[in-house]
């Protein structure tokens, strides 16, 4: 049950999952689109304003050339009239001052300017340039014929004389005599350098051009970088296309063409002057125009670029982190339905260790009344068989002091020893197994008086001297020099020294050494450890050893009398005191037993401190 319930939860995750991923998703998306149609905006924008600001540019530079030139053609107009006058003055043909008029037109129509007057019949009378054969008959040229034919047309502009090396416009004029009648033609041709100016002092790109066309749309000059002089694409033929055809004086019009003298695409500005029959035009780069405006462009890409990516970035972590936390969320269901599994599992098992436990409480209750029933029954035991003991042992004493010794008698006495013997050592077992149940059931009493350790020691070395001499065994003793003094059961703890040293001198070999020493530790508790170099035991013998009635299976410890409760007894009466016993040994070097008793069991602490300094 609780598996199926998972997995609904893992279909009903994945399903909020994909929905959660569609979402993000449709998100990022619809955040990408606003952001690149901001920018698509602003790049339609900066490309709209970088244009207008092109174009204003290229009307404010028609009107300035425009101004400029329409200044050029007043003076020529100037010039022409003067010599007009002159000529009125002043006929040709008596006497006229041909210098005269010539520094006159230099100095309103400018150096460069060349100057040329035909007669009444065509034929040339005056010329500011060399002589040239072909140009010395006008008569079959329509501006003459129309100057002759149309007496109301004063000023005209002719077409481009490309017969004429550098000449871009010429600027003719209707001579007549005091009585009006024709007296000639007067023509300026201006060259193209001398039309404009204004090119060299304003920069209009690398690129950039300024052209003066006539209405027709043949180029009379153009201007650039590489060509001040004006003479490039002079004559080329400009409309068609966007140019307009048709442009009302003083006004302007602006397109986008590429230019077809070059093949440069640029933003172009004609303007038409409003009393001569020309048209300035300056056409500026569009590199140069948009040039501010594309640098924008790329940074505003960049930065588009680059926000693109950390919202796919973004997007693909928060996908991640999505399905993650999705698998962890069913990975904690399948979890959670395990643990509630476990959880049934576990209240089964604690009902059954709760039986267990009852039972185990019972048994405890039982193993209890059983101990002590079998530490009252050996108490008891120990108590009935002591009396007879007492008994065999004084019998077996009057036997031995009565006993006949004649030559020849039964070993009466001999036998009685022995008796004496067997019983005393049946008497101090039942003492000892009395003592290790009374301390285990809680009976014991400590019969506790002060006393030193030095004078505790030696006596427990009484006891053991006759076997260490009789084993070559030397017994060290090592006591502080300021007596320790300790409250405690002298009776027991001697006893306890006893046992110790009984097993030292049992387990150790002839010219063996022991080692008896009394010390306070860093916490103030008094030490006292029994160290020998005797057979020694594994940590395995040393648990045997310290159980009741425990041999350690050793060739050598067999060959040695013992019941197995010296040591035991040695622990429990330890603990009778608060203290712990603690057994170190190493096979084949040999035992230590440390027997520690608590801090408040030492008197007069201040020597004992000193002691320890």
């Amino acid at each position: 049950m609780n598996a199926e319930r998972a997995d609904h939860f893992e279909a009903r995750a994945k399903r909020q999952m994909r929905e959660v991923i569609r979402k993000i998703v449709i998100i990022a998306m619809s955040l990408g689109v606003c952001m690149w149609s901001f920018i698509s905006w602003s790049l339609l924008t900066e490309y709209a304003a970088a244009r207008s600001v092109g174009q204003t540019e290229g009307y404010n530079l028609t009107a300035a050339f425009a101004s400029e030139l329409t200044k050029t053609f007043d003076s020529v107009a100037a010039a022409l009239r003067l010599i007009e006058s002159d000529i009125q003055a002043h006929p040709l043909d008596a006497g006229f001052d041909m210098e005269n008029l010539r520094r006159s037109i230099k100095a309103i129509a400018g150096p460069g300017t060349e100057v040329r007057i035909a007669g009444s019949d065509g034929h040339l009378l005056f010329s500011s340039a060399a002589p040239n054969a072909e140009m010395d008959d006008f008569s079959k040229r329509a501006d003459f014929i129309t100057h002759r034919d149309n007496p109301s047309l004063r000023l005209s502009l002719d077409p481009l004389r490309s017969a004429v090396a550098g000449t871009a416009i010429e600027v003719s004029r209707r001579l007549e005599t005091p009585d009006g009648q024709f007296a000639g033609e007067a023509m300026l041709l201006l060259t193209s350098a001398n039309i404009v100016s204004l090119n060299r002092k304003i920069d209009i790109g690398r690129r950039g051009t300024v052209v003066v066309a006539g209405e027709d749309g043949i180029v009379r000059a153009r201007f650039d970088q590489d060509h001040p002089d004006g003479t490039v694409g002079v004559g080329t033929d400009l409309s068609g296309g966007s140019y307009p055809d048709h442009l009302d004086p003083g006004a302007t019009a602006g397109f986008i063409r590429q230019a077809p003298t070059d093949g440069v695409t640029r933003l172009v500005s004609v303007r038409a002057l409003e009393n001569y029959p020309l048209r300035v035009i300056v056409a500026l780069d569009m590199d140069d125009v948009l040039g501010t405006a594309r640098e924008h462009v790329w940074l505003i890409c960049l930065v588009g670029i680059g926000a693109t990516m950390l919202i796919g970035a973004l997007t693909g972590l928060l996908l991640r982190e999505t399905s993650r936390r999705t698998k962890r969320e069913i990975e904690l269901a399948y979890d959670r339905d395990r643990l509630q599994a476990a959880q049934v599992q576990i209240e089964a098992d604690r009902a059954m260790l709760e039986v267990t436990n009852r039972d185990l409480v019972a048994s405890q209750a039982v193993a209890e009344v059983a101990n002590r029933a079998r530490t009252q029954f050996l108490a008891h035991m120990s108590h009935e068989l002591r009396t007879p003991l007492h008994a065999i042992i004084g019998f077996a004493e009057l036997i031995q002091d009565q006993a006949p010794t004649k030559s020849g008698a039964p070993p009466i006495a001999g036998y009685a020893t022995d008796i004496w013997a067997s019983g005393r050592h049946l008497l101090e077992l039942i003492n000892t197994i009395l003592d290790i149940s009374k301390v285990e059931s809680g009976t014991a009493i400590l019969a506790e008086t002060v006393f030193t350790v030095a004078e505790l020691a030696r006596n427990s070395l009484v006891s053991v001297r006759a076997q260490a001499e009789a084993k070559q065994v030397s017994i060290e003793l090592r006591l502080p020099e300021i007596a320790l003094r300790l409250k405690a059961d002298r009776t027991r703890l001697l006893q306890v020294l006893i046992n110790l040293m009984s097993n030292a001198v049992k387990f150790t070999p002839n010219d063996g050494r022991i080692t008896l020493s009394a010390a306070v530790s860093d916490t103030g508790e008094p030490v006292i450890a029994v160290s020998d170099n005797g057979i020694g035991m594994t940590e395995s013998e040393v648990a045997i050893a310290l159980e009741p009635f425990g041999q350690v299976d050793s060739t050598l410890s067999r060959a040695f009398e013992g019941t197995g409760l010296g040591l035991p007894l040695a622990s429990k009466l330890t603990e009778l005191h608060g203290g712990r016993l603690l057994v170190t040994s190493v096979k084949g070097k040999g035992t230590t037993v440390t027997v520690t008793l608590p801090a408040n069991r030492v008197m007069y602490r201040e020597a004992v401190r000193a002691v320890s300094r």
